[in-house]
């Protein structure tokens, strides 16, 4: 990669957030953090990202409705939504919100690797 590609990871669990982090860095990719859906939306007024990991269940706005948000800020914003509970209905809107897919948590990064390897630089 020329150009480091840019990822936005967005989960209340620092612990997941950290992981994912080190090994998007790991993959070679540029990566910002936000523990909420707020924070999350800010980064996306101020940045394009190739790729955001956004958490369906957060305290304060939730993932979908983050997604929503993310979407008025940036249409061509790719979401990859990711839950660590059964949360049926919310996938199904996340999916009609326009994200690319939803992964169970703990993740696989085998899972979503190919659909970031996808992104257009």
């Amino acid at each position: 990669m020329d150009t480091p590609r840019l990822v936005l990871v967005v989960d209340d669990d620092r612990g997941i957030r950290d992981t994912m982090r080190d090994i998007l860095l790991l993959e070679g990719y540029a990566v910002h953090a936000a523990s909420d859906g707020e924070a999350a939306v800010d980064c996306c007024r101020a940045n394009h990202y190739d790729m955001v990991l956004l958490d369906i269940r957060m305290p304060g706005i939730d993932g979908v409705e983050t997604l929503t948000k993310i979407k008025t800020v940036d249409p061509d914003a790719r979401v990859i939504m990711i839950t660590g509970f059964d949360v049926g209905e919310r996938v199904q809107e996340a999916m009609a919100q326009g994200a690319e897919a939803v992964f169970r948590k703990p993740l696989d990064v085998a899972d979503f690797m190919p659909l970031l390897l996808a992104t257009t630089v």
